[in-house]
């Protein structure tokens, strides 16, 4: 190795040995106690709960139809209506996928109304409901905040249905409306909770504490009118 060479490369240890010692000398004889802020363990709680329960409700919602789709994979040589069914069930999978991501996934933009519209398709009361859009403007899109929020405001309307019905959404001159139409119309109790301050508790009653997440998320208010059997969304007025 030529000399040179070999005193740069010493010279540039040397260096960095000095570097590492001058950073050794900085740092504190003892370690810096972690001293989280108040509140911290609750609010990590509440969030492993909420991933836990998403996780349980989207086993839940996709269980069903793939235990169709493997029952009609193994009748595929017996029954022609098999792969029919096999289709059918990968479609509800796919559609119930595609809601869950738009619903609870990060990183979203902008929701057209008409896509908003196909993302609940078959999705409320268990496909028993359907969506009537009233007065919303197609060529405005919905912020994705605001998109997700209205997403899960309109399943909980859906179970609302027990027997079905309509679910109206309606756009006014400040926020929403959502209003369940049908013979039965029971909004779920864990809403009535979550509107009180309490937490959602277990997959069930999920859409309830997602609603409640989007809307703080979007800087929104909720409001129950059990008379009326309307929900009320409108942006938090910001003194």
């Amino acid at each position: 190795m030529p000399a040179a060479n070999f005193r740069t490369r010493r010279a540039a240890r040397e260096a960095a040995l000095r570097f590492s010692q001058q950073a050794m000398s900085k740092m504190p004889a003892r370690p810096v106690p972690f001293r989280p802020e108040p509140g911290w363990r609750m609010r990590m709680d509440l969030e492993t709960t909420l991933a836990q329960d998403l996780c349980a409700r989207l086993c839940h919602d996709l269980v069903g139809p793939l235990g169709t789709v493997a029952g009609a994979l193994d009748m595929l040589g017996e029954d022609p209506e098999a792969a029919d069914l096999a289709r059918d069930a990968a479609g509800e999978i796919r559609r119930r996928l595609k809601f869950w991501r738009a619903a609870c996934g990060g990183g979203g933009s902008a929701v057209a109304v008409p896509e908003l519209a196909g993302l609940l398709d078959g999705m409320l009361a268990g496909g028993r409901a359907r969506l009537e859009l009233r007065t919303l403007a197609e060529d405005e899109p919905i912020p994705s905040p605001v998109a997700q929020m209205l997403l899960m405001a309109a399943l909980l309307a859906g179970e609302a249905l027990p027997r079905g019905g309509t679910v109206a959404l309606t756009q006014e001159a400040e926020g929403y409306t959502l209003r369940p139409e049908g013979r039965v119309v029971n909004w779920p109790a864990a809403l009535l909770a979550v509107l009180e301050g309490q937490p959602a508790q277990g997959p069930r009653e999920l859409p309830a504490g997602m609603l409640r997440r989007h809307a703080d998320a979007a800087g929104w208010t909720m409001e129950l009118a059990v008379r009326e059997g309307v929900l009320r969304l409108r942006p938090a007025i910001r003194g």
